[in-house]
């Protein structure tokens, strides 16, 4: 029974081994396309861009400080509920009369 165990073993083992290393190929050759596309972007992208920015105007203000008021929020409520509560916590002694 050891054996079957061992043969078995030892043919997962070499069909992850395989799996692994296509799947590391797979990784690389998206890498280097997504490289070689990426910097075609970057090129194009920089020559569309204006060098002078464009100021916002009451609406990206409005628009910032209300996303700050959101994590803000979210922030307070995380810590809400993550913070320990001595209170909220009983004996283990009951009084059962």
């Amino acid at each position: 029974m050891a054996r079957s165990y061992s043969r078995e073993r030892a043919l997962l083992r070499g069909t992850a081994n395989t799996a692994f290393g296509r799947q590391r190929d797979v990784l690389e050759s998206a890498g280097r396309l997504l490289g070689g596309l990426s910097q075609i972007s970057g090129r194009k992208l920089i020559q569309k861009t204006p060098l002078a920015l464009k100021k916002s105007g009451i609406g990206g203000f409005i628009a910032t400080g209300l996303a700050v008021a959101i994590v803000a929020g979210i922030a307070y409520v995380a810590w809400q509920l993550l913070r320990t509560d001595d209170k909220a916590w009983t004996d283990d002694e009951f009084d059962v009369d």
